[in-house]
């Protein structure tokens, strides 16, 4: 029973001095948004083929060759057609979420494409949808899959079939 007693105070004893050697110290929200924020040491997404290149540069060039590949690849088998010629741009805002799937965040129609051809959003959406799986981007500074977000300008030009 002694020995218990002991050993309680031992370890109370031990809490509250072990306590002083713990840093308890305040993080502002300022500091932490900044390292939260994207940094050019960050890992960003990619595909299997592209981890072939050494620098993240070359890494993320191959990433956006592939993407802008299937994308034109899926909107030239589509048939869409318009009533009249027209050439503009839409902006998508894709993710890349924590699993390495694509999805659409928004898609910017300022001069309203949409309207001239019916079927473009719901093949947009479907072709981003269905995108190969990426390796997801990499927050490397506290080691863990992170979400992105990044823009994909597409140029639109319909022509008429003569």
């Amino acid at each position: 029973m002694h020995f218990f007693k002991v050993i309680t105070i031992f370890l109370i004893g031990f809490f509250f001095i072990g306590c002083k050697f713990i840093d308890l110290k305040k993080i502002s929200a300022e500091e932490i948004k900044l390292e939260s924020s994207w940094s050019e040491k960050d890992q960003p997404p990619s595909f299997e083929e592209c981890e072939k290149f050494s620098n993240l540069i070359d890494q993320k060039l191959c990433f956006e060759k592939k993407i802008s590949n299937l994308i034109h690849s899926g909107l030239s088998s589509s048939r869409i057609e318009s009533k009249e010629p027209f050439e503009s741009q839409l902006n998508i805002i894709i993710q890349v979420d924590e699993n390495g799937l694509f999805s659409i965040k928004d898609i910017q129609d300022n001069d309203k494409i949409f309207d001239n051809l019916l079927n473009l959003e719901n093949e947009i959406t479907q072709i981003i949808n269905n995108l190969p799986k990426a390796l997801p981007a990499i927050k490397t500074n506290v080691g863990s899959y992170v979400n992105v977000t990044f823009n994909l300008p597409i140029k639109i030009k319909a022509t008429i079939s003569k």
